[in-house]
């Protein structure tokens, strides 16, 4: 790819463009690589980027044969636009997806002064802490197992409303750019959360969700999930393709923090109507379900911060940066996880993992990760027994 040709020198180029990473910002309140204000602040424009540079070093059994792998996991460019006091844009492009569409966000938001706001366009659908939290915020490089029983960036419409303590979400939704085996012509989401306690570093969050979909006119599903790392594109559980009219996600979430100590934890549950392996069958309802249990730490202790709006944790930022002479942020995670496909007649397998990361944030512009990924089982599928180890960094700049 013609990106991948020039990376090394887009690298370089970010990290040392003056007022980017380990300079000081050429703007003390412009987060993005590049600012626009009008003089009345009538309009505001801004302009960022995020790159995310991989790379999987595998340790195979007698089950599998992965390749150790480089791989540009996100190369995005963004851009929002602020009309007045209520009105907003927002366009994202991935450069580094080759097999979809590259559009991750696209969409208008009407928000009024006491934070109900309306969207329309594509965007992440309201289901899931772990999935609305933002990659660049998440404790660990990929999301975990669990996280293929949430549903992806979709077109459609949300209402959303949030307060100190709670938020509260629904919307209407069809297929979107990011398009799979799962694309669907109807489909629904709601989410709400309730947190007690929403100042950093203390923290009790809880949240429902629930997300609907009715299938394509081909009624054709599948369910298949990489072993958390995005370092090769071999699926360890996998259904393969079956028929089903619809299916539904249901999700339970919680969370807690206190100072730099944090616990999360997911739940979700997946109704698939009427599965079958052929039309000629009558279809009976099966169930998958998966959950993971996340304890992080951040060692240089700075407090868990926590996002009022999403309802999710928040973006860490170093007390003490680089740049001013200190040695950044560093966060230790440890996550258990697990999903089962398998239900008669479709048996995708059961996978359980292991991951461990430490983060180093050295600024709000760059942070480096390594994680251990241990798959503990494999039960069923083609690589039932299976137990690979993942060794996988990642290089991270955002502006």
């Amino acid at each position: 790819m013609l990106y991948q040709r020039y990376l090394p020198y887009v690298v370089l180029g970010l990290l040392f463009l003056p007022g980017f990473s380990l300079a000081e910002p050429a703007k003390k309140n412009c987060d993005s690589l590049f600012c626009y204000s009008s003089k009345d602040d009538f309009f505001q424009f801004e302009s960022g980027t995020r790159l995310q540079l991989d790379r999987g070093v595998f340790i195979n059994d007698s089950r599998t044969d992965f390749d150790n792998e480089w791989n540009v996991r996100r190369a995005r460019l963004s851009s929002s636009a602020q009309i007045g006091e209520h009105l907003s844009i927002d366009f994202t492009y991935d450069f580094a997806r080759d097999d979809r569409s590259a559009i991750r966000n696209a969409f208008i938001r009407y928000t009024s002064a006491d934070n109900t706001r309306f969207t329309v366009g594509h965007f992440k659908e309201p289901f899931g802490m772990e999935r609305l939290t933002s990659v660049q915020d998440l404790a660990f490089l990929e999301r975990s197992l669990v996280s293929l029983l949430t549903p992806p960036r979709s077109l459609g419409v949300e209402l959303h409303k949030h307060t100190h303590h709670w938020t509260a979400a629904a919307g209407m939704f069809t297929t979107g750019t990011e398009s799979s085996s799962n694309d669907t012509k109807f489909g629904t989401s709601a989410r709400v959360t309730f947190a007690p306690q929403s100042d950093a570093g203390r923290i009790v969050h809880f949240g429902l969700g629930i997300a609907h979909r009715n299938t394509d006119s081909q009624q054709e599903v599948r369910f298949r999930q990489r072993p958390e790392t995005r370092n090769t594109d071999i699926r360890l559980i996998d259904t393969r393709t079956f028929i089903a009219d619809s299916y539904t996600y249901l999700g339970i979430e919680s969370a807690i923090a206190r100072g730099p100590w944090a616990l999360q934890a997911e739940y979700i549950y997946s109704h698939v109507g009427k599965a079958r392996i052929n039309q000629t069958d009558s279809g009976e309802n099966i169930h998958f379900s998966g959950w993971h249990i996340d304890l992080t730490w951040i060692a240089s202790g700075e407090p868990q911060p926590y996002n009022h709006e999403k309802g999710t944790f928040g973006r860490l930022r170093p007390a003490h940066s680089v740049q001013h002479g200190g040695w950044g942020a560093w966060r230790l995670g440890m996550r258990l996880s697990e999903l089962d496909l398998t239900n008669h007649p479709i048996t995708g397998g059961r996978q359980q993992n292991l991951t461990t990361g430490l983060t180093w944030v050295l600024n709000r512009n760059i942070s480096l990760s390594s994680e251990y990924v241990k798959v503990l089982k494999v039960d069923g599928g083609e690589f039932t027994n299976a137990s690979p180890a993942i060794f996988q960094s990642r290089l991270q700049i955002i502006y």
